[in-house]
C-alpha cells in the first residue's frame, strides 16, 4: 500500500528552497535560482518574509492547491492509495476541477507568452563524489552501493527529484 503521510509537497530536490541568499546578501539570488532567471528571460524580484500581502499568484496559488489537496483528502476519508498511480490520478482529477473556471483566461494567456527557450534546462543536480573502500556512496546524506570495481574513483551523480543516476567516464 502506498500511503501519503500529511500533504503532499511539490516534487522537488531542495535546489529552490531559498531563491534568495540570506545572511551576507540578502539581496542577491542564489546561484540556481539566478540561472532559472536567466534561462527564461526573467527579471527577479524579491519580496519580505511573513508578509502575505506582498505574496505573488504562484506562492497563493500553492498554498491554496495544498489546502484543496488536504480538504479533499479529508473527504475521501483515506490519505492511503493502492498504487503511487492511484495518488496521480486523484490529483490529475482534483487539478481539473480547480483549473475548470481558468479557461478562458489561460487562452487569453496563452497569446501574449513568449516561446520557451531552444534548450532545455537541467532538471537534475549534477554532484561528484568518491567511492569509498566498501564500494559506496554518499549523497544528500545517504549511502548508495556501486560496484566495488569503481572504489576509489570518483563519479558523477545526477541527482532529480525521485531518483539518482551513477555516471562514471561516458557510461550510466
Amino acid at each position: 500500500m502506498w500511503t501519503l503521510g500529511g500533504v503532499p509537497q511539490a516534487h522537488q530536490t531542495d535546489r529552490l528552497t531559498a531563491a534568495v541568499n540570506k545572511p551576507d546578501n540578502p539581496e542577491q539570488f542564489t546561484r540556481m535560482y539566478q540561472g532559472l532567471l536567466d534561462h527564461y528571460g526573467l527579471i527577479g524580484r524579491r519580496i519580505n518574509s511573513r508578509c502575505a500581502h506582498e505574496n505573488g499568484d504562484v506562492e497563493q496559488r500553492h498554498y491554496r492547491f495544498k489546502d484543496a489537496v488536504d480538504q479533499a483528502l479529508m473527504l475521501r476519508g483515506s490519505r492511503d492509495f493502492a498504487t503511487r498511480a492511484a495518488y496521480e490520478e486523484f490529483l490529475t482529477k482534483l487539478f481539473s476541477q480547480l483549473n475548470s473556471g481558468r479557461t478562458e483566461r489561460f487562452r487569453q494567456e496563452v497569446k501574449v507568452l513568449k516561446a520557451l527557450p531552444p534548450t532545455r534546462m537541467d532538471s537534475c543536480t549534477k554532484l561528484v563524489v568518491r567511492v569509498g573502500p566498501s564500494s559506496t556512496i554518499r549523497v544528500k546524506h545517504k549511502v548508495y552501493s556501486v560496484p566495488s570495481r569503481l572504489v576509489g574513483e570518483r563519479v558523477c551523480i545526477r541527482l532529480y527529484a525521485e531518483r539518482l543516476e551513477v555516471w562514471y567516464g561516458q557510461r550510466h
